[in-house]
């Protein structure tokens, strides 16, 4: 049996054939489209949720470094070295032979001592009113993203924490799950 022509014109013949493979291939081409697509968008989501990782991994160093080097750590060495000295004002006070000037000397560096750390408590307190806004309220964990958003041509202002808690216009809409 031979295929029918379905179109007749002037030089051109088409036969039920000829449109059924058209149509097949037609429908192959879309799904391996729909298949392309669908693979890019996975690369890129798995994309974005490595570069996510990195960057919570990299904000969790900064925090390890940051708490090394926090002036917490500092008013702590401050403290050990006065106790120090008041130790050994102690000890030189009931010890008779020792001298006047050696008593006087040690007086200065406790003064010393007590002034620096006086100046970093006051460092310490700036710096806690100067940082409120980068660290959680309740656990202390860093801000992870802070933007003015416009929903319906209204800017509001959103704040997420590493921990989960969020604000939007100074109002918690996450809770801390630390």
């Amino acid at each position: 049996m031979t295929p029918s022509p379905v179109l007749t014109g002037s030089s051109m013949n088409i036969t039920t054939e000829t449109i059924f493979w058209t149509q097949v291939a037609s429908i192959i081409a879309y799904v391996v489209a729909l298949f392309v697509v669908y693979r890019v968008l996975v690369e890129q989501k798995d994309a974005t949720i490595q570069l996510k990782q990195e960057h919570i991994a990299y904000l969790k160093e900064q925090l390890v470094e940051a708490k090394s080097q926090s002036p917490d750590v500092l008013a702590q060495k401050l403290t050990s070295r006065m106790t120090l000295y008041e130790e050994e004002f102690r000890r030189l006070e009931q010890d008779n032979s020792s001298t006047q000037d050696q008593f006087k000397a040690n007086e200065a560096e406790l003064k010393q001592a007590l002034l620096e750390a006086e100046e970093l408590t006051k460092k310490m307190n700036d710096a806690r009113k100067l940082l409120g806004g980068f660290f959680c309220p309740d656990c202390g964990l860093g801000l992870l993203e802070s933007s003015c958003r416009s929903v319906s041509g209204v800017n509001h202002e959103y704040k997420e924490f590493l921990c989960g808690y969020k604000i939007v216009n100074g109002a918690v809409v996450g809770d801390c799950i630390v």
